[in-house]
């Protein structure tokens, strides 16, 4: 099992007092960390792996010596688990976390705040947005823009901090993150979360740099491409019999609750009786959304009204939630059972047949995109949706040109139809 452990290197010959340092050995590797705090050996526990009694202090004298080595070790093995997810790190990473650690810890004279360590603050929640909590997905975006400049600073063996993020830094900086396989969307958003942690240190006053600010320090957005369900094909979904296959069926349910309320994936899938209301002689979905913290009231149809009979054993009157990866593979599994092999829906990759496109985010817009083309106003759809402008909104509908064509065509057929004949006559 990894364990982190404390040494004393030889004294020195100068003062007698020996460097203790830090040694952490996982899967065949080997982390040394020297933090330069000294001590008499006479006063170390080689055992306890400590130093003797407790009112020895660190060199600056500010901090309980054992403290700081509980604290090393602990920022040691909770880095190690964390990188762990995505494979087994190299020592020199988790130097970096060991390094930002005191960097954060020690005062303002002797170590001005980083740029890690603010994004630090960020992560941790301590820096919100007009006084709300930043929702799990916002600070797992920091935590990757975190990691992104950690590696780079180390394959490049360079600094990163405030004075270092100029053009010449952005340069090199978006080549990189192309070739460990970020997509133009994930630099934009990189380059973008970097800019709201520069722009937060120029308001405390940790720098003056002001280069991020050039027009050139930037990535555009690539258009997206994705798919939506008409209502026609949303009941025809509904109504494909699945009852041979409960798993799927109860996913499916979930997806077409999903498509008539326009809820998030995290709202719709945790839906408590609590949020299922009557007004009026209705029934009416009422809740604060997981992402945006904000008031939604959605009424129901006789579609959710059979979909809560259904389930009505179940405490939220719903099919059973699941994580989001595994609700996106059933799904998809589904919508082939039920047919949707319909090829060219979507323009970057038409060779994909439609259930291949389908996920849980499908349900969302497919809600939007629907009322949107029904004329139902756009004002009313963002209270739902959470859209904050009218052009973020318009960008999260998908209608792509062959739907576009199709609804021409049908519009020739009957309104162009019988003008032509006549004309032709």
């Amino acid at each position: 099992m990894a364990e982190v452990n404390f040494y004393l290197k030889k004294p020195e010959s100068s003062t007698g007092k020996s460097l203790i340092y830090l040694q952490f050995k996982y899967n065949g590797n080997r982390l040394v960390f020297s933090f330069n705090e000294k001590i008499d050996s006479a006063d170390w526990n080689a055992k306890k792996q400590r130093v003797k009694g407790s009112k020895k202090t660190t060199a600056d004298g500010l901090h309980s010596l054992n403290d700081l080595l509980d604290n090393l070790a602990k920022v040691c093995m909770n880095a190690y688990y964390e990188e762990k997810k995505n494979g087994i790190p190299r020592p020199e990473r988790l130097k970096l976390h060991l390094q930002n650690f005191l960097n954060q810890n020690s005062n303002q004279t002797q170590a001005p705040m980083t740029l890690f360590g603010l994004i630090d603050r960020f992560i941790s929640g301590e820096i919100k947005s007009r006084g709300k909590d930043k929702s799990k997905g916002t600070l797992q975006n920091y935590r990757a823009v975190k990691k992104h400049l950690e590696t780079f600073a180390l394959k490049y063996r360079c600094r990163v901090d405030f004075d270092t993020i100029d053009l010449d830094f952005f340069y090199k900086y978006t080549h990189f993150l192309k070739t460990i396989g970020l997509s133009q969307n994930t630099i934009a958003k990189d380059i973008r979360l970097l800019k709201v942690f520069m722009a937060e240190a120029v308001d405390l006053e940790y720098t003056d740099n002001q280069q991020f600010r050039k027009k050139k320090f930037s990535v555009s957005e690539a258009p997206t491409d994705a798919v939506y369900l008409s209502e026609k094909e949303i009941l025809a979904l509904y109504r494909f019999d699945l009852s041979a296959n409960k798993r799927l069926e109860q996913v499916r349910d979930l997806f077409v609750f999903g498509c008539f309320t326009g809820l998030r994936f995290s709202d719709y899938s945790n839906v408590s009786p609590e949020n299922i209301v009557p007004i009026d002689r209705d029934y009416f979905i009422k809740l604060i959304t997981a992402k945006t913290k904000e008031l939604v009231i959605v009424p129901t149809n006789p579609i959710i009204m059979d979909i809560f009979r259904k389930y009505e054993r179940n405490a939220n009157r719903l099919p059973k939630s699941l994580s989001n990866q595994k609700f996106n593979e059933y799904i998809k599994e589904a919508c082939r059972e039920a047919g949707f092999t319909e090829k060219g829906r979507l323009a970057t990759a038409p060779e994909l047949e439609l259930w291949q496109c389908i996920s849980s985010h499908t349900a969302r817009r497919s809600f939007a995109t629907n009322l949107y083309l029904e004329g139902f106003p756009v004002i009313d759809l963002m209270k739902i949706t959470g859209h904050k402008t009218e052009k973020a909104f318009l960008k999260y509908i998908r209608i792509s040109k062959l739907d576009t064509a199709k609804r021409l065509n049908e519009h020739i057929k009957k309104n162009w139809s019988s003008k032509i004949l006549k004309a032709a006559s």
